[in-house]
């Protein structure tokens, strides 16, 4: 345990009254996970059954907590060894999928791998009373939290002091964060990249180009996916201009100007148009990773392809400006209307 030095009593207000002011904040949210902290049936002596976990999410127009995350207010006393049971320091809120321990006689603990810790928590002479913002996902919603001490447990290595440890119950689904993947990089020269054209097989597969600036007339370009829905993204491919860095897992683009058209029939077999100069048509059989030039016979070179659509796994239509192309067996073969 750490022990708290001294703050002004001016510093101490400040604090009560930003914790008061989160109360009320989360008070006028929705309760969305709820508990009480303490080990059930635990004959130790650890683990009071007076700690409560809230946790609340903003209604549409709050302020806080922020969008994606929740609010958690942990209250409780009696911390610390009997007869006092004046604690003073430091404790860690840590989610857990692993059931409470029950020692029945020796200390209650978990190992730093057993957990993920989510915050700090200030014990003020015996009493716990605090919020901390989690970000709120399936992942985070674990079935118990606990508030453990950071340091080895005397005579246990590995092993931390729980101090308290409960079960949690949460209601409704979190809210689905999603990511704009064209703010995971940057382009070559350091600036931000810029929206292309995105495609969505479903609510969960998708993909996203995004533009870096001009180099050699033509646009630095990067293709990212995500499984997910938009939580999480991975670049996929991108061209070579400026000869970025190999990376695992990551195909060639061809280098040309804008992606004018981009249709995915499945998860492995994707289409591209370009509007630069050269064979505009292009196709991938990994999912975007990779794409090799489709040449039609009776399509005259640098004439952009605007739009590609499938309608089943043999029937596709790809149009220019003036012209429209059909195929009968997959894009095999592409004959003009």
């Amino acid at each position: 345990m750490i022990s708290v030095p001294r703050r002004s009593s001016a510093l101490s207000r400040f604090g009560l009254a930003l914790l008061v002011g989160a109360g009320l904040i989360a008070a006028s949210c929705t309760l969305v996970g709820q508990g009480h902290l303490n080990v059930a049936n635990d004959l130790s002596g650890i683990g009071a059954d007076n700690t409560i976990f809230r946790a609340f999410a903003a209604d549409p127009g709050d302020a806080w907590p922020p969008a994606g995350n929740v609010n958690i207010y942990v209250h409780g006393d009696d911390f610390g060894s009997p007869p006092s049971f004046g604690l003073n320091g430091y404790l860690y809120l840590a989610r857990t999928n692993l059931a409470c321990p029950q020692s029945e006689g020796a200390p209650e603990a978990f190992t730093l791998a057993n957990v993920t810790l989510v915050g700090i928590v200030t014990v003020t002479n015996g009493t716990v009373n605090q919020n901390v913002t989690m970000q709120d996902t399936v992942a985070t919603r674990q079935s118990h939290f606990a508030l453990i001490e950071i340091p080895e447990l005397s005579g246990y290595p590995g092993l931390h002091l729980i101090h308290r440890c409960g079960e949690i119950t949460w209601t409704g689904t979190p809210p689905s964060v999603t990511v704009d993947p064209c703010t995971l990089r940057t382009s070559l020269d350091g600036l931000p990249l810029s929206s292309g054209k995105t495609f969505a097989l479903d609510a969960m597969k998708k993909w996203q180009f995004c533009y870096g600036g001009a180099a050699a007339g033509s646009n630095e370009k990067l293709l990212f996916e995500t499984a997910n829905g938009g939580t999480s993204w991975t670049l996929i491919s991108r061209t070579t201009l400026g000869s970025p860095p190999a990376e695992a897992g990551v195909g060639e683009l061809p280098n040309g100007n804008g992606v004018s058209a981009l249709f995915f029939q499945d998860a492995t077999k994707g289409w591209l148009g370009l509007s630069s100069p050269g064979h505009n048509l292009l196709k991938s059989i990994d999912g975007g990773h990779n794409w090799t030039e489709v040449v039609v016979p009776s399509l005259p070179v640098a004439v952009p392809v605007e739009t590609i659509t499938f309608t089943d796994a043999t029937h596709g239509t790809f149009t220019t400006h003036d012209d429209t192309w059909t195929t009968t067996d997959g894009g095999t073969t592409w004959s003009k209307v």
